[in-house]
């Protein structure tokens, strides 16, 4: 907040925020991880609109935190007057100890955009090749010459009823 008051009204094409997500961690002086709710979304709140006031038109803006804060962040964002786009839910694999809450099972990314996006591109995973043999390791369904040869787009995984992966 001491330099984005400084930074010109649309002068900005994206914003990346991966801000501290409120858990209690140790940051040094100049930051609290460890305030009430109301008071860490307040706070983000000055420097979401600080942010959003920077975007160009068609500029993006992209919210790394958890579920929990995203909701009402994502919110206020459209309040602002930006355009939700995506939510990107960020898999952790890891089981992490949290005594007396279940673990979280992603983090959110959200995508939103100042009215048009200017530019969008696809994000591409690469095709993955066998190190033994260098073969394609999934089956194309017999389209491998119509495969991008930059990857595949991202998706969504595919769930069953019980949530688990397919």
């Amino acid at each position: 907040m001491s330099v984005l008051p400084f930074i010109a009204d649309e002068s900005v094409d994206t914003v990346f925020a991966d801000p501290p997500f409120n858990l209690g961690k140790e940051y040094g002086k100049r930051s609290n991880d460890d305030r009430p709710g109301s008071e860490y979304l307040e706070s983000c709140r000055k420097w979401v609109a600080e942010s959003a006031r920077t975007l160009k038109p068609g500029g993006a803006f992209f919210l790394y935190n958890l579920p929990k804060w995203n909701v009402p962040l994502g919110a206020y964002l459209s309040e602002l007057g930006l355009t939700f786009r995506h939510w990107v839910a960020v898999e952790i694999s890891a089981s992490l100890p949290i005594p007396g809450r279940l673990h979280p099972s992603h983090y959110s990314l959200l995508y939103y955009t100042k009215g048009k996006p200017k530019t969008f591109r696809r994000a591409r995973t690469p095709i993955q090749i066998c190190r033994h043999c260098g073969g394609e390791v999934k089956d194309c369904g017999g389209h491998c010459g119509a495969m991008n040869p930059n990857g595949v787009n991202l998706t969504r995984r595919s769930r069953n009823q019980t949530g688990y992966r397919l």
